[in-house]
């Protein structure tokens, strides 16, 4: 009798795996589309001359506008305007949504990672291999751990490339931020803690999967 619920709960999370797998890369589409759309609506606007103080049309251009705001700050368009000849802020904005998505898929990797964990360990207690099952449950809490951070960058990231979820990003900043002053080493890595957290926690989440979920 008590066997049963768990089963059941590891199909229930199965189903979520297959879903989350099935449908990931719609994900990815709608994340695209959703850009291009917004560069478009704000092309259109001030093509057709509309004001942009009314407030549907505020609405339509801000998240372009900032968009273009935030690239047009970065250390890199100025260098990438000298090389190509043209504006790339546009282009900027192209491959900063490919990144995001290609980061958004490992989180999504972690999280896949995780419930197959959870996954496990239901199956490992449901078969009696209790000491088994407990370094498993292991796994799967410092896994928690490291998708919880690895969100947690992932909307700073978001906020630092389109401006976006400002307050969250800010909340989620303060979160990590003993992290990257730990990964601050000075010199020639200045600057890099960031990436260099994400590439510590990526590593970690790998060794904590064969480690402790093999």
């Amino acid at each position: 009798m008590g066997a049963y619920p768990l089963s059941q709960i590891a199909n229930a999370i199965e189903v979520v795996i297959r879903f989350i797998s099935s449908f990931i890369s719609y994900v990815y589409g709608a994340i695209i589309i959703a850009v291009i759309v917004l560069l478009l609506a704000r092309y259109l606007l001030d093509l057709l001359q509309v004001s942009p103080f009314g407030r549907w049309a505020y609405q339509l251009r801000r998240p372009a506008t900032e968009m273009l705001h935030n690239v047009r700050s970065s250390r890199f368009y100025f260098p990438l305007k000298r090389a190509l000849g043209f504006d790339p802020a546009v282009l900027m904005i192209l491959i900063a949504t490919a990144i995001v998505c290609y980061v958004v898929s490992i989180v999504v990797s972690n999280l896949l990672q995780l419930l197959s964990g959870v996954v496990l360990v239901l199956d490992r207690f449901d078969r009696g291999n209790v000491l088994t099952a407990a370094r498993n449950l292991i796994g799967v809490l410092l896994l928690g751990i490291i998708f919880y951070l690895l969100t947690l960058m992932l909307i700073v990231f978001v906020n630092w490339l389109f401006g976006l979820l400002s307050r969250v990003a800010y909340r989620a900043l303060k979160r990590i931020e003993p992290l990257l002053r730990l990964f601050e080493f000075g010199g020639m890595l200045a600057g890099w803690s960031f990436l260099i957290l994400w590439i510590a926690l990526s590593f970690a989440a790998s060794a904590v999967t064969l480690i402790f979920l093999s």
